[in-house]
């Protein structure tokens, strides 16, 4: 018995070395599975999304702008001559009627005279052929007259008659003429051109060969003029308040109202003709001005806002990537509306409530399962 005993103490030992290093090798491989299965993303590509945020119900139209005169006309001459007097110069305020100049024109006094005397002639020529006329009115009765003479006399008269009235015509006609030599301002403004000195030699109704006389501007109140973009025609109406901005008067805004548009798009630009009514009194803003018009109008259709970085650019159009419940992506074309910096607006493809991935790497395919990265904690200042 003895003899066994170192035997068996020895194969106890062995024995128990083995179930210890076992046991280690189990313990060892459980440990390494549990690590594995409670880490599985380690391996994903990490994304940054963002939620797709609701774009404001109005839109804000910034639209390139000039200011033009309400109303503007150029002055010719009515009637030929030479400058007389000028009464006004370049930048002075004129009434509605103030005379600009006065032209001498001698023959048009002279027919004014002429058609006087006419006239005189023709009332004294009628004056006889009634008197004519009514003695062979009595004469007639009597038989004293025949009656084709008495038709003679009646018929005088009646020529007398409208010979008197061409006459007068003429004379009227005349004097009109003779009131162009006062050249008149046709409405309130300021002389915005002068082209003419006295002595100047002007021919009536010359506008396809000269130079206006004048150019009058109505200032108060100004028609600015904008191109609206297809997509926001249709929401700009008359009655619509807008501001006008001009950069040579920073910081200050002047109010204006849309009163009419065109209704048709233009051929080249694609865009409706605008006109704004801008009250301007004081003339502190001159005709021509270019500017900045904003007018808020309601969108035609709702959009969203994304980050500008989570727009993918490509020969398919633009798309974003978006994030399934299950960790995900779809990609999906959108449409684009303003660049707003940071941020640009999607009309269509996207709704509140959809998530996309910010930047994505171009690695990144349709159903890729990807983690998302939390976002970075706020520096401590």
């Amino acid at each position: 018995m003895n003899a066994h005993a170192p035997y068996t103490d020895r194969t106890l030992a062995r024995a128990a070395g083995v179930l210890s290093l076992a046991i280690a090798l189990a313990l060892a491989a459980g440990c390494g599975r549990s690590e594995a299965e409670t880490t599985p993303a380690k391996g994903l590509p990490e994304v940054l999304a963002v939620a797709v945020k609701p774009a404001d119900s109005e839109l804000e139209l910034r639209l390139p702008a000039r200011a033009y005169a309400g109303e503007s006309a150029q002055i010719y001459a009515r009637a030929t001559g030479f400058v007389r007097e000028r009464q006004v110069d370049l930048g002075d305020r004129v009434a509605a009627g103030q005379v600009l100049a006065t032209i001498s024109a001698p023959e048009v006094d002279q027919a004014v005279r002429e058609a006087a005397a006419d006239l005189n002639q023709a009332n004294a020529d009628q004056e006889l052929a009634q008197v004519n006329f009514d003695r062979a009115q009595v004469l007639v009765g009597s038989g004293a007259i025949s009656k084709e003479m008495y038709s003679d006399r009646k018929a005088n008269r009646d020529a007398a008659a409208a010979a008197r009235a061409a006459a007068e015509a003429r004379l009227t006609s005349a004097r009109e003429r003779s009131a162009f030599q006062s050249v008149r301002a046709p409405f309130a403004g300021v002389v915005a051109a002068r082209n003419i000195e006295r002595g100047d030699r002007v021919v009536a109704d010359s506008a396809a060969s000269a130079l206006p006389m004048f150019e009058i501007n109505a200032l108060d109140p100004l028609r600015i003029v904008i191109d609206v973009p297809q997509s926001a025609a249709l929401q700009v109406h008359a009655g619509l308040q807008a501001e006008v901005r001009f950069p040579e008067l920073p910081g200050e805004t002047f109010k204006a109202e849309v009163a009419r548009s065109a209704q048709s798009l233009s051929r080249d630009l694609g865009a409706m003709r605008v006109e704004l009514r801008l009250p301007n009194a004081d003339g502190r803003i001159p005709a021509g001005m270019v500017g900045e018009v904003r007018l808020k109008v309601a969108r035609a259709a709702p959009a969203v806002l994304v980050p500008i970085s989570a727009v993918i650019q490509g020969g398919a159009g633009p798309r974003v990537a978006t994030l399934r419940k299950d960790a995900t992506l779809e990609f999906r074309s959108v449409a684009l509306g303003r660049n707003l910096g940071g941020e640009i607006e999607i009309v269509s493809g996207l709704a509140p409530g959809d998530t996309v991935v910010q930047a994505p790497n171009a690695l990144l395919g349709e159903g890729d399962k990807v983690r998302v990265k939390p976002p970075a904690a706020p520096s401590k200042s």
